[in-house]
């Protein structure tokens, strides 16, 4: 079997595009992978581009992802980052696709699975404008049947339902997207003065959630790397009783403060800490360490970021090691989401997986993919996929109607 052409293009999804990548083949059968990378879409894109004409990858067996991983990620001059390894997890994801459909077996079954009988995941869900609106927003989301709910810092992000397209504002019509803007400024970072009564404020949304459902749902929030050690301090203590778990509170490289905090969770019975979701492949040092060094309790790469699914299990098996679970990052596309049942089911330290998991997102996944329903969740559950490779498949005619769309463009 050898390579014929590579396909790799950008496909609006609403607040971010995803990139679909395709191999085909002259045996028929076409591999399909989706990664995502927001502001770095087109330097991803060309990355595979780039990729498929520099190593030659055209006439060769696309059946060998481990050796055609080591060619990619060790065949150049560089150190490489999250840009170029997530180029390369697209290619290596799409040629275990094809090797699982010609074997006819679940990529899953090619690593060792099924490690579960079904996956547990969990949803997105705004902070919104005020304390009863998000209490409102995780009503809904219990009403889908979710046990399991993450968002992203209150009063710093997700009051305002609209991201930047085009120069001008889209509305995300029902999304439940939790990333938009907030009150505080995109550029206000760690080392800068922070107004003690953001803190009380973010407070004032978790203990409204929690007095309104009390223990029917766990809460967790994403920090997006927002805070000093000393400000997460405030909330690891504040934040007992009403968060479940803490994602990135600090900066990922600052591993010391991460170790610190969950020292200090830990002193004080208060959250679990996680993160991990920026770490490019096994040989990333600064981010294995939250591992390595017992800072976090969840270890979180993104299946499309870190090399693939190779070195996914590689990770995990690295994780399992040092008895931390995995709950694999992926806030992406419904694509994605079959390539993370995929992953999860290969490893033993598996703990739950990431989606946005709203009604936008379902209508996203009947659009571009031929059957939606093996991703979509139902009381807050995934089947484990039995189809080959992937266990979805692509729609042309949905793709084509999803051009690309520039996100995340600055406006004044």
């Amino acid at each position: 079997m050898k390579i014929t052409a590579v396909d790799a293009r950008l496909i609006d999804a609403n607040f971010r595009n995803l990139i679909i990548t395709q191999i085909h083949t002259d045996a028929g059968i076409t591999g399909i992978s989706e990664v995502v990378t927001k502001r770095f879409d087109d330097a991803t894109l060309q990355g595979i581009r780039n990729l498929t004409e520099n190593i030659g990858l055209i006439g060769t067996d696309p059946r060998r992802p481990a050796l055609h991983f080591e060619r990619m990620y060790r065949d150049n001059q560089w150190t490489i980052g999250t840009v170029a390894v997530s180029a390369i997890s697209a290619i290596e994801m799409a040629m275990w696709d094809i090797k699982g459909k010609e074997l006819g077996r679940p990529i899953h079954e090619l690593f060792g699975g099924p490690t579960f009988d079904q996956v547990p995941v969990y949803c997105h869900v705004p902070g919104g404008s005020s304390p009863d609106e998000f209490a409102a927003n995780i009503g809904a989301a219990r009403q889908r049947g979710y046990r399991v709910a993450k968002t992203t810092l209150p009063v710093y992000y997700g009051q305002v339902q609209r991201v930047s397209q085009d120069g001008a504002e889209y509305h995300i019509d029902g999304a439940a997207y939790s990333g938009t803007k907030g009150l505080v400024d995109g550029s206000h970072n760690e080392h800068q003065w922070t107004d003690a009564r953001i803190i009380s404020q973010v407070i004032g949304f978790f203990a409204q959630a929690r007095k309104v459902h009390g223990d029917a749902m766990e809460i967790w929030v994403d920090c997006h790397a927002r805070l000093s050690a000393a400000t997460a301090v405030q909330l690891v203590h504040r934040l007992k009783g009403l968060v479940d778990l803490i994602e990135e509170p600090v900066p990922p490289e600052d591993i010391a403060g991460l170790r610190q905090l969950r020292e200090a969770s830990y002193a004080c019975g208060g959250p679990r800490l996680s993160g991990g979701e920026r770490t490019a492949t096994v040989y990333d040092s600064n981010m294995t360490s939250m591992v390595t060094g017992r800072a976090v309790d969840i270890f979180q790469p993104d299946l499309g970021n870190c090399g693939g699914y190779g070195q996914f299990h590689e990770l995990a098996a690295l994780a399992a090691s040092h008895n931390v679970a995995m709950a694999p990052h992926n806030p992406n596309g419904p694509l994605a989401v079959a390539q993370g049942l995929q992953a999860m089911c290969s490893i033993r330290n598996g703990h739950i997986l990431e989606t946005v998991g709203n009604e936008a997102e379902e209508a996203l996944a009947g659009e571009i993919l031929e059957d939606p329903e093996p991703v979509i969740a139902r009381d807050g559950i995934l089947p484990v996929p039995k189809d080959p490779g992937v266990g979805v498949k692509l729609n042309p005619r949905g793709l084509e109607a999803r051009a690309f769309r520039r996100y995340y463009q600055a406006t004044r």
